[in-house]
């Protein structure tokens, strides 16, 4: 728990959805790029179940410090023990509200693509409170250009070797931390292998996953929830 008692001479802070910014680079560069990257801004990234919280916190401080910034002491991951498509958004919202009780003075910031934060936003910014939604999808991406060709791109089509490379990685995992939802595994796929496939392929892969998942008699599906056998 961040002690916010102890960042009340903290001019911006910074809450950035996890689901958008999996990549800790593409996220610094964002930041440093949108001039975030200040002494006097507090910045927490949300981090879901199935992304490692500190190979995330040391690639992002390393390129951070490779940046020449001095801010990485302000960067705090949080990760979200658990699943479901609103749980990270639902913590997320509960500490926007715990530091602007605290510091209603300053600025927020959320950074997410997720239109959903837009009533936090609307609704505190009417009440006088400085907050924004900042979208990070015009964020320049290094993996873009030739990683972007190699997706897949065509709508249905299944690569099997990138099919077996998701079921190991799902079944190398722990148990208790795999999907017990199909759009968390939607999510999952998405964050693991988006740089070979693409958002409007994704869920074919889903259906494939489940379909090889079921003929190994790894998995059950009971309407939208996976039980892991």
């Amino acid at each position: 728990m961040i002690d916010f008692f102890q960042t009340l001479n903290v001019k911006r802070f910074v809450f950035a959805d996890g689901d958008n910014v999996n990549n800790p680079k593409v996220f610094i560069d964002f930041l440093n790029e949108k001039r975030l990257l200040e002494l006097d801004t507090q910045i927490i990234c949300f981090i879901g179940a199935n992304t490692n919280q500190n190979t995330w916190y040391n690639t992002a401080v390393k390129y951070i410090q490779s940046l020449n910034q001095k801010t990485s002491f302000n960067l705090t991951p949080i990760r979200i023990l658990t699943e479901g498509s609103n749980a990270l958004d639902m913590v997320l919202s509960s500490y926007v509200g715990l530091a602007m009780g605290q510091n209603s003075r300053a600025e927020f910031i959320i950074v997410s693509n997720d239109k959903g934060y837009d009533s936090v936003v609307e609704h505190f910014g009417s009440l006088g409170v400085k907050i924004n939604r900042l979208s990070i999808n015009n964020a320049k991406q290094a993996e873009k250009g030739s990683a972007a060709k190699a997706k897949d791109n065509k709508p249905n089509s299944i690569n099997q070797k990138l099919l077996n490379d998701i079921v190991d990685s799902l079944l190398k995992s722990d148990k208790k931390k795999r999907p017990k939802k199909k759009t968390t595994l939607k999510n999952v796929i998405l964050n693991n292998f988006r740089k070979k496939i693409s958002k409007e392929n994704c869920q074919a892969y889903v259906d494939a996953t489940l379909n090889l998942l079921k003929e190994k008699n790894k998995l059950s599906v009971d309407n939208q929830d996976l039980r892991w056998n």
